[in-house]
């Protein structure tokens, strides 16, 4: 009976610990998810932040775990591919942008990433493929929430946000309402104005993302959630 009364004693103490650790926040931060993203081509200048102040050159095939800062110099440009799903996402030059994912249970049983790309500044272009886990772009002036679509977004040093949807549909958020950015539409988001879209001008759309990567193929072994290596193949034009 001694005995038992320990143990429960033991356990309450565990659990009372456990959820003042949680309530305080002080509990250990789950580790970051691994290999949601990998770089699928670099121009120029590009590095990879993967801790406080510590940096490295990216090259093709690195491997992105949530949470990977990218930062472009002059004349750069970074072409990243998520491995879920095979969304794209290219990084323009003089921009700063955090990679963030979370793995999920999707309706057919496999595991998808639910994206949020955080920008500092800058500019990026994203191709997200239909019908795949939620994507999103936060930055201070506002979130965009896309699901299957192709857009540009830039953000200015005043932080101004622009969305110039090519294809399918953007919501365009802040704390003082939404906007839809529907193809041909430009969005804009700035500090403390309501968003609002109207239809895309000539001087508005960009081209920078066309520049071609060629035909080719890339095959990537990683380690899924269970530790199993897998291979990915990537096939692109």
């Amino acid at each position: 009976m001694r005995k038992f009364i320990l143990l429960f004693c033991f356990f309450m103490s565990l659990c009372l610990t456990v959820a003042a650790d949680e309530k305080n926040g002080t509990r250990p931060p789950a580790p970051p998810e691994k290999d949601i993203a990998l770089v699928l081509k670099t121009t120029g200048p590009v590095q990879i932040g993967t801790g406080p102040g510590v940096w490295q050159n990216a090259a093709r095939g690195a491997r992105l775990n949530a949470g990977a800062q990218v930062r472009t110099g002059e004349q750069a440009l970074a072409a990243i591919v998520f491995t879920d799903d095979k969304s794209l996402l290219k990084v323009r030059s003089n921009s700063k942008v955090v990679i963030n994912g979370k793995r999920e249970a999707a309706a057919s049983g496999s595991q998808r990433i639910v994206k949020t790309i955080a920008m500092e500044i800058g500019e990026l272009w994203a191709k997200v493929t239909k019908g795949s886990a939620p994507f999103r772009v936060e930055t201070p002036s506002g979130v965009a929430a896309v699901k299957g679509t192709i857009f540009y977004t830039a953000l200015t040093a005043d932080g101004r946000m622009l969305i110039i949807c090519l294809d399918g549909v953007v919501e365009l958020i802040n704390s003082l309402g939404s906007v839809l950015v529907n193809a041909g539409q430009t969005g804009v988001c700035e500090p403390n104005i309501m968003p609002e879209s109207h239809s895309s001008t000539p001087d508005e759309m960009p081209n920078w993302a066309n520049d071609g990567e060629g035909n080719g193929e890339l095959e990537i072994e990683f380690q899924d959630q269970n530790g199993q290596k897998k291979k990915l193949k990537i096939r692109y034009q």
